[in-house]
């Protein structure tokens, strides 16, 4: 199953993260403000839908396995 990964070195900590108000299941994660949101897998359905709306490219789908 795909599942995301965060590109820490690519990733902005954008404050509205794009790819975190696109997941439909809340897998993406964020508790500080000046810190970078991380991906809950647990909840992650591995739709992509954070891939295509992250403004920096920096989330990319990878082969793995997957907590469901």
């Amino acid at each position: 199953m795909l599942r995301p990964e965060i590109d820490w070195e690519i990733c902005q900590t954008c404050d509205p993260c794009e790819a975190r108000r696109a997941c439909k299941t809340r897998a993406i994660v964020k508790i500080d403000r000046d810190e970078p949101a991380y991906i809950e897998l647990s909840r992650c359905n591995g739709c992509g839908e954070c891939v295509v709306t992250c403004t920096f490219q920096a989330i990319m789908l990878k082969n793995g396995w997957h907590p469901h």
